[in-house]
């Protein structure tokens, strides 16, 4: 649970256009730089990223229970 959010974060990052949302969205918070409301630049940004930690986080549960529901079945050795 720890490592999830910085995982996730991680792989999002690695992909170019995450990476310049995220500088574009950074460079809003320097007056001189600043172009528009923050949120135009923050609101897709976090939106793609929740959207996927969501995503990840359902994956990871599923993936939890079929384990915990292999690792529980009798198999009868011959």
């Amino acid at each position: 649970m720890f490592s999830f959010i910085p995982k996730v974060l991680y792989n999002e990052f690695k992909f170019f256009f995450n990476m310049f949302f995220l500088v574009i969205a950074l460079s809003q918070f320097v007056p001189f730089l600043k172009v528009g409301f923050m949120f135009t630049y923050v609101a897709p940004l976090v939106f793609v990223l929740l959207v996927t930690m969501l995503k990840e986080g359902y994956d990871d549960i599923q993936r939890m229970r079929r384990d915990k529901e292999l690792n529980n079945t009798k198999y009868e050795l011959l």
